[in-house]
């Protein structure tokens, strides 16, 4: 799909990220095919320092949507357009390259689970976004090292494999990855459920720090507390007319 051009004009979109009209649908073949329509025609915009927190229950689509955006799931029809080094991309047809460029450059993501190549050092694993953009690996250590401090991470650990951490250890190297770089788009899914109240507050004014730096945070956020303390607005997905079974 080609991509559009977005020059710099009054008439210029605001928005950093545009859902239109976007389906997804998931058919699970070993319940006789059972179809689940997960989206059918969701629309939404997301601007530049706003954070969208996506609620409803378990099922009505909060973590897929986040894989949508990020490419890791495939939308049916529908578009998700991204403003992308002064273009507007559209993830639902992106080839595979732009979708790396994108992850790279545009799009980070915190999801619940660390992936992590072993006997790489949670330290390594940190910076790897920030050597992907060619940045200097001294420098790009120095800022590792800061954010793992900031994290409760001792020093001692940072030259082992992360996938010898504890469950809240692995989280906080997640954590300390997806904030490393400044992404104008940022997905969180469930980034402190498995914290203490100490690492909350940290992985909180991350959060803040990143909305100020004119950062899109959009996330799954289970804890009332967190809606409260930087949430622009809630999207609940169980309102949406897109949760279904139905026949094959």
């Amino acid at each position: 799909m080609k991509d559009l051009p977005m020059p710099n004009t009054p008439d210029t979109p605001s928005w950093i990220l545009n859902l239109e009209k976007i389906e997804k649908d998931f058919v699970f073949h070993h319940q006789q095919g059972t179809r689940m329509t997960v989206f059918n025609g969701f629309s939404h915009r997301f601007y530049p320092g706003n954070a969208a927190i996506l609620s409803g229950p378990s099922g009505s689509g909060k973590s897929t949507l986040l894989r949508m955006i990020y490419g890791t799931y495939k939308t049916e029809s529908g578009h998700i357009r991204v403003r992308h080094q002064g273009r507007q991309v559209d993830v639902a047809g992106a080839s595979p390259a732009l979708i790396y460029a994108l992850r790279r450059d545009t799009i980070g993501y915190v999801s619940q689970f660390l992936r992590v190549v072993p006997r790489v050092s949670a330290l390594d694993t940190v910076i790897e976004p920030l050597l992907a953009r060619g940045v200097a690996p001294e420098q790009a250590a120095d800022a590792g090292r800061t954010l793992l401090e900031r994290l409760h991470i001792p020093s001692t650990m940072w030259h082992l494999s992360a996938t010898t951490f504890s469950g809240g250890e692995q989280q906080r190297i997640n954590l300390a990855r997806g904030f490393i770089a400044p992404y104008p788009i940022l997905l969180l899914d469930e980034p402190t459920a498995s914290l203490d109240l100490k690492n909350r507050e940290t992985v909180i004014q991350l959060i803040m720090e990143a909305l100020k730096n004119n950062t899109c945070v959009i996330g799954v956020f289970h804890d009332p507390a967190d809606h409260r303390s930087f949430a622009d607005q809630v999207i609940d997905l169980s309102t949406q007319p897109c949760q279904e079974n139905l026949p094959s």
